[in-house]
């Protein structure tokens, strides 16, 4: 996940994020995906024959997933993203793994770069949301994938990350602005798969996933949920104010644990199909 969007200040931060992602999303993005990819439906094929696109792909969270799941190298790879942090950061677990049948370039998935029909899987992991144009970023994962090519599209259903925070901003100002996220219509049920149908997937299936973040991995979410990002949720706050945002977001996780063993997080994984055999 990183975003495509040029005209926001979205590129910057992600830039900025790269080097920390995976301890900043508490793992959350990759646990929902290799979970997912360990049982795929029955007509979604991931094997050493697979030619696979990583969209939008962060570090190529997806990526990893998917070399973790088949322990061995698919014919085929492509990272693309649009921060340069994100792919240095893919690129440089590529160098150190020797993985030969994997490249990462920086490429916008509004225009991606490939000759039609050219993957037999595309994966866009918790991205669509950060997309200026999502309908023509999904028409341009359908273009570029083969007849009956298949793509895993997720996005969240259950943010806690916007819910904690919400609960921190109530807590210490009730008549807050309360944060929002982009395109959080996607948190809806059924929105992600639509988008899917309406780009010209002949088929979509929606699934949900769970993952429950524990122990280390929370710090990392506090941090993300105490570091810039966030800030738009304090702007305009006191001094006093703001100092009480570390103790105000603890409460909330400790709420959030209380309930679940951890931080529990969701999300929609969509699986559509395009036509042809």
């Amino acid at each position: 996940m990183a975003a495509q969007h040029p005209s926001s200040s979205f590129p910057e931060y992600f830039k900025k994020l790269s080097t920390t992602y995976s301890r900043q999303t508490g793992d959350s993005t990759f646990n929902l995906i290799y979970s997912f990819l360990q049982h795929l439906p029955e007509d979604v094929t991931l094997n050493e024959q697979s030619i696979i696109h990583d969209n939008a792909a962060g570090p190529g969270t997806a990526t990893i997933a998917a070399m973790s799941v088949l322990k061995k190298e698919p014919a085929k790879i492509v990272v693309t993203d649009f921060t340069q942090g994100m792919i240095d950061n893919i690129q440089s677990r590529i160098n150190q793994e020797q993985w030969r049948n994997i490249t990462a370039s920086v490429m916008d998935s509004h225009e991606l770069a490939f000759a039609d029909d050219a993957f037999t899987l595309t994966i866009c992991n918790v991205s669509t949301s950060t997309f200026k144009d999502p309908l023509k970023c999904v028409q341009e994962m359908l273009r570029t994938l083969q007849p009956g090519g298949v793509c895993i599209n997720s996005q969240w259903k259950r943010f806690t990350v916007r819910d904690i925070i919400h609960k921190a901003q109530i807590s210490i100002r009730p008549d807050s602005k309360l944060f929002n996220m982009p395109r959080a219509e996607f948190l809806n049920d059924g929105v992600l798969k639509d988008l899917m149908l309406e780009a010209g997937f002949a088929k979509a299936d929606q699934y949900v996933e769970t993952t429950i973040i524990r122990d280390d991995a929370i710090e990392g979410l506090r941090e993300f949920m105490s570091g810039n990002f966030t800030a738009s949720a304090r702007s305009g706050w006191t001094e006093e104010e703001a100092a009480m945002w570390p103790a105000a977001i603890d409460a909330a996780i400790e709420e959030e644990k209380a309930n679940y063993g951890g931080i529990k997080m969701e999300a929609w994984m969509v699986v559509a199909r395009k036509a042809g055999s």
